[in-house]
């Protein structure tokens, strides 16, 4: 395979993975929308959830990371071998 065949397909797959991941978008917001039992504020307030999910889910991570690196650099607690 060819360097530009192989970009050629890098792009369609990246055009084609983002007009798939705005149809999945769509489709959430269309069963939302056509549920009556669903109010536009339950909408609005389950949408929040999920974005404040995704912005705990990597404040976790990056916790987690941030405490690797302190200790990679030698910030903790010394144990003593006791002989």
């Amino acid at each position: 395979m060819f360097k530009n065949d192989l970009m050629t397909t890098e792009t369609n797959w990246s055009h084609e993975y983002s007009k798939q991941r705005k149809d999945r978008m769509q489709d959430a917001i269309d069963d939302y929308l056509n549920d009556d039992r669903v109010s536009a504020r339950q909408t609005y307030e389950e949408m929040l959830f999920g974005i404040d999910d995704v912005i705990n889910h990597h404040k976790k991570g990056m916790e987690r990371a941030v405490e690797l690196k302190s200790l990679m650099l030698g910030h903790r607690e010394i144990d003593f071998i006791q002989e």
